[in-house]
């Protein structure tokens, strides 16, 4: 079969394609055809620079190793143990090992979860990090309420875009940055106000907000504290905050880690089979290393509204 890995870090360059023989599964593992997984920007910052310094030390890959993390597909093999899974089901989930590949095995009791047979498996593939994501930065970390007023740095991202669902559903008044030509898509998605960051000043423009979530760069970071009401929640995807201001400003500040838990997998799952949450895919690419190349290059580029996938079975 094949996978594409990294032997080192940095350019696109680095990705190479090996061919490896099919894997067997173990008595409690499943092995899973690769329908389709997501580009996200973990990928592209462990490519060029390797694991980041927030990662969890046992999280962290060695080298050569796939990358990528959520994807969807159809098992097509289970251990003489497996009881959770039979051959066919289609499935969502999260490979620590990376998903750059035509199959992966993981265990029963890791993060697999069948989904409905009806529902298509490609933007499933693209699902779950950025859902995760969202989902601990704004409900498990963020603790917001209805009623209450959000504001989202950087929506019409992978994150943002699941930030914004996830909030809108949960009853909350969302607020979001991101550029003019963005509008129309956010408001879409629920968004109620959009602050173009290019030419607008989100410091004049809101005010005791109940909770900000950073998804962009540090610079937005420092400058949220202070539009969070006393007793707010500022939450931190990209940047970690800085405890000593927080208090200051008399919010609370948290660095937020995606929570793979099946408990949260769930919780989106429902949202999603109930078509509150969407997964709009910009462009599709073939599993082939020279279009998994150009879609990190696409992604580098910046300004990503929607997903960018790759496909490879998905019957």
């Amino acid at each position: 079969m094949k996978k594409i890995i990294v032997n080192e870090y940095g350019s696109v360059d680095v990705l190479k394609e090996i061919d490896v023989p099919m894997p067997t599964p173990k008595s409690d593992e499943v092995v899973i055809k690769v329908a389709a997984f997501g580009i996200n920007d973990p990928d592209i910052v462990m490519r060029k620079n390797g694991p980041f310094p927030t990662m969890p030390k046992e999280m962290r890959p060695t080298l050569p190793h796939m990358l990528g993390n959520d994807f969807s597909g159809i098992v097509s093999q289970v251990g003489s143990n497996v009881i959770k899974f039979k051959v066919g089901d289609h499935v969502v989930g999260f490979s620590m090992q990376g998903s750059n590949a035509e199959y992966l095995t993981l265990n029963q009791n890791g993060v697999v979860i069948t989904v409905p047979e009806d529902l298509d498996l490609v933007p499933l593939g693209g699902l779950l990090l950025g859902a995760v994501t969202a989902w601990s930065a704004v409900v498990l970390n963020g603790k917001i309420q209805a009623g209450q007023k959000i504001l989202i740095h950087g929506g019409a991202g992978g994150v943002g875009t699941m930030a914004i669902q996830i909030a809108k559903n949960l009853g909350a008044y969302v607020i979001t940055t991101a550029k003019a030509k963005h509008t129309e898509y956010l408001k879409e998605l629920g968004a109620d106000e959009i602050i173009d960051y290019q030419t607008q000043d989100f410091t004049k423009m809101v005010h005791d907000l109940d909770l900000v979530v950073n998804l962009t760069g540090s610079r937005t970071l420092d400058q949220s504290y202070q539009v969070i009401k006393p007793g707010g929640i500022l939450t931190s995807v990209n940047g970690v905050p800085d405890p000593k201001k927080a208090a200051k400003f008399g919010i609370q500040a948290v660095y937020a880690m995606g929570d793979v838990s099946n408990n949260t997998i769930t919780e989106i799952l429902k949202m999603y089979v109930a078509g509150k949450l969407q997964v709009n895919v910009s462009q599709t690419y073939p599993f082939v290393l020279k279009d998994v190349k150009q879609a990190h290059l696409d992604f580098e580029k910046g300004s990503n509204q929607g997903k960018r996938i790759i496909v490879l079975n998905t019957k």
